[in-house]
């Protein structure tokens, strides 16, 4: 008989869950609505109807769960410290409720954590000792893999990337600083330059592709519009780039991790975003690492979280009686 786990992706708009073998494939998936009432009874309930749902699809053993979720997460106990998705979600336990439910072990880690285990697995980091992942997207997460282990720090909340301060006195973050990384490398800090530069005049591919309307443009246009010809957007990019390379070549001189894979949404723009990003991480770490560290795009694009929760269920499992 097969061994499976089942992996749930919590996030903001929708709980998705897939049953999975060890070489991460979906053998099937299920999804549902977050739901605008989030307490964590009516979300434990929600995950517990996907586990079931799941659990008819096989005949083959299944040894667990595995939740990723935002926030923090203690990794001694898997209380959620924090959740940015759930307001009010503070020290809540999913796992002990569900794993009463569900019968089965429950393990829980952050998302961002779990994409970076995915693609260590199952993508470009394969082979590598350590590795650093971020994901660009509507900010900017990360997560830490250390001599093969996730690296968690004391309170669950390492890997924090897009809160680097790269401006002292920059943009006001939502983590409560100001100068995060994320306020200038995320897909919505490249929305606010591209347009600011078409109120100045700049920009004509770009406005063309948004129909003459600067609220309508979104990172995807920037990233088409360069690769038409456009310099602003171009522009825009490579300013992203270099405040990232800022960021990332602090992270290199930290840890020395040979390895860093750029995941998200905005990682669809890695071919333009490369070279200036490589030339700044190149300035700014010690020239070793800056010379020798990969810097490389994800595989597993919005599947790594969840192939990373079913890893983590593995190795939490216990193997079936007899």
């Amino acid at each position: 008989m097969n061994e499976t786990v089942i992996a749930v992706d919590l996030g903001g708009t929708e709980i998705k869950a897939a049953l999975m073998n060890r070489d991460g494939r979906a053998l099937a998936t299920r999804r549902v609505a977050t739901g605008a009432d989030r307490p964590p009874a009516a979300v434990i309930e929600r995950i517990a109807a996907l586990v079931a749902e799941l659990r008819k699809e096989t005949g083959d053993a299944v040894l667990g769960v595995g939740i990723g979720s935002p926030g923090g997460i203690y990794p001694e106990t898997g209380i959620i410290s924090q959740n940015p998705n759930f307001p009010g979600w503070l020290d809540v336990d999913l796992c002990g409720p569900l794993a009463k439910i569900v019968d089965l072990p429950v393990a829980i880690d952050n998302d961002a954590n779990l994409a970076a285990l995915g693609e260590y697995v199952h993508g470009t980091g394969r082979g590598a000792a350590s590795m650093v992942l971020l994901t660009l997207g509507t900010g900017i997460g990360g997560g830490i893999i250390l001599d093969g282990r996730i690296w968690r720090g004391a309170w669950g909340m390492a890997g924090e990337i897009g809160h680097v301060i790269v401006e002292p006195e920059g943009h006001p973050c939502g983590c409560g600083s100001w100068g995060c990384v994320e306020q200038y490398a995320s897909g919505p800090a490249m929305v606010r330059e591209a347009r600011a530069a078409l109120a100045a005049g700049q920009g004509s591919v770009l406005r063309e592709l948004a129909g003459g309307d600067p609220l309508a443009v979104t990172p995807k246009m920037v990233y088409e519009a360069a690769c038409a010809g456009c310099e602003t957007s171009r522009a825009v990019l490579h300013k992203a780039a270099r405040y990232l390379g800022m960021a990332m070549a602090s992270v290199l001189n930290i840890l020395n991790a040979p390895l860093f894979v750029i995941g998200g949404g905005v990682s669809a723009a890695f071919d333009l975003l490369y070279e200036p990003l490589r030339e700044e991480v190149r300035r700014r770490a010690y020239r070793i690492p800056g010379e020798r560290v990969r810097i490389e795009r994800a595989l597993l694009g919005n599947d790594a979280g969840t192939i990373g929760a079913g890893m983590l269920a593995f190795a939490a499992a216990k193997p079936p009686r007899g």
